[in-house]
């Protein structure tokens, strides 16, 4: 259920290829279907409603096969005025958003099914970044999460969408390594777009030069206890069990996240592997010395695709 202090908007997509590139619409429908979490950034309509970071939103297809097609959540709290996607002459008001799901529109919830479902929701949905009030916005949450549920079931697929009740079938190991990845951060200030941009090159760099050597690499998914989101760790090599996590930056602050996110990802892991933050340059001897004193790693890059590790 979502709570009283986050708002709900509809989005809207008219299913065109300027709207969406297609390829990139069904990687984000195959990356979501395994768990990730994919940012995007889209129009939002005239109204904007005071979108703010965390609050929920919903895709809905029109025109052929319309119905609600993807869910996640606003990334920043601000509405951008970008070049229209449609007409380069004119500007539209944009937001950052995360997509936690995202289905091919033969698997949408029909509009015609919200609209009996959504009562006192006034119908049709003519702009994008409409508000869904109470208790429209809990109406349309549970009615996804049950048509979410028949599609896990159906599927076999215990990570699609984040129903608590799957979430114990989930069982943490390796998955595919997904290069050029794009992850965000819960992290404003590291919220960048050309930082992540940075690292998932970085990942991509280090992946070939530890290929070169010989290494299996792999993806590592893990589902937290008691929790619904599943971790993605940026690259693990089997063939040695050492884990690393990238970062853009060789400042303090990029490191001290990698430490965290590496002293919590090793907890998922039943052989638990040695762990190493990867940089795009050698950091300060004051934070190599932290990364030591808790046991941990560093990989740099020191000239494009050759590394160093301490």
């Amino acid at each position: 259920m979502t709570s009283t202090s986050v708002k709900t908007f509809i989005l809207l997509w008219n299913g065109s290829d300027e709207g969406y590139d297609p390829d990139e619409f069904a990687e984000d429908v195959r990356l979501t279907a395994q768990g990730y979490r994919v940012p995007i950034r889209w129009s939002f309509g005239q109204g904007h409603g005071d979108p703010q970071a965390g609050d929920r939103v919903f895709l809905h297809k029109t025109g052929a096969a319309n119905g609600m097609i993807g869910s996640g959540e606003i990334l920043s709290s601000e509405v951008l005025w970008a070049e229209h996607w449609a007409d380069r002459k004119k500007f539209a008001p944009y937001i950052q958003v995360e997509w936690d799901l995202l289905l091919d529109p033969a698997d949408r919830l029909p509009y015609e099914d919200m609209k009996k479902l959504l009562t006192e929701f006034k119908f049709p949905i003519q702009n994008s970044g409409r508000a869904v009030y109470a208790p429209s916005d809990e109406t349309l949450e549970l009615a996804w999460a049950s048509h979410v549920a028949r599609l896990a079931d159906r599927d076999g697929n215990p990570w699609l969408g984040g129903n608590a009740d799957r979430a114990r079938y989930r069982v943490s190991g390796p998955c595919p390594l997904e290069r050029h990845r794009v992850t965000s951060y819960n992290v404003a200030s590291f919220t960048s777009t050309q930082a992540v941009k940075l690292e998932a090159e970085l990942v991509d760099r280090f992946a070939a030069h530890l290929e070169t050597l010989g290494r299996t690499v792999q993806g590592y998914r893990i589902q937290p206890e008691g929790g619904l989101v599943p971790l993605f760790v940026d690259i693990h090599d089997a063939t040695r069990n050492r884990l690393y996590e990238a970062k853009a930056s060789a400042s303090r602050e990029a490191v001290r996240m990698a430490l965290g996110q590496l002293l919590d990802y090793r907890r998922g892991f039943d052989d638990r592997p040695d762990i190493s933050v990867l940089l795009p340059e050698r950091p300060a001897e004051d934070l190599l010395k932290l990364l030591a004193e808790n046991g941990v790693g560093c990989c740099y890059e020191t000239s494009k695709g050759d590394f160093e590790e301490e």
